[in-house]
């Protein structure tokens, strides 16, 4: 049996039960469901008990091909959310993309080295173009468009959720 391509998504955060974690764990249960040929990985979630986790993440930022930075305004300078971006931009050769989700803060607050990525706020308008860069590869689209747009707005209720949560919590 032919094994499915998916792209492997690395969903970066900073902060225990923060915004900026709730929205990662949100998003990955949510982006598969929008996007099925997508593995997200988050740490929080996906190390298991045992692990060596400096391991598991290093392989992990290796081989995703997309990444998602959940930022608020209290971990733009997290030296975790630092390190992680900088890995999977893998310097100015690199193909894979990543995109800053900003949770609580406009672009033009973004810092080097994180301002240098093509940043979306998380809303419905951001998110959709978001996951239009996902599903954007080197061999062309995991979906078609319009497949794509059906099962965001299927989905988007339970994303939107989230992210109203998210923001009711203090930081």
């Amino acid at each position: 049996m032919a094994e499915i391509y998916k792209v492997k998504v690395f969903i970066s955060w900073s902060g225990k039960d923060s915004r900026s974690h709730i929205v990662a764990k949100g998003l990955r249960d949510w982006i598969e469901k929008v996007i099925q040929l997508t593995s997200p990985f988050m740490s929080s979630d996906d190390i298991f008990p045992g692990e060596r986790w400096n391991g598991v993440l290093n392989k992990e930022l290796d081989s995703s091909g997309f990444g998602i930075l959940c930022l608020t305004r209290k971990c733009l300078s997290s030296p975790w959310i630092l390190f992680e971006a900088g890995v999977l931009a893998g310097g100015y050769g690199s193909s894979r993309r990543v995109c800053p989700f900003l949770i609580d803060l406009p672009p033009n607050e973004l810092n080097p080295p994180i301002n240098q990525f093509n940043a979306v706020v998380a809303d419905k308008d951001g998110t959709y173009r978001m996951m239009q860069s996902l599903n954007q590869t080197s061999s062309g689209q995991l979906i078609p468009e319009e497949i794509l747009r059906a099962s965001f707005n299927v989905w988007w209720d339970e994303l939107e959720t989230i992210l109203e949560k998210a923001k009711g919590i203090e930081e």
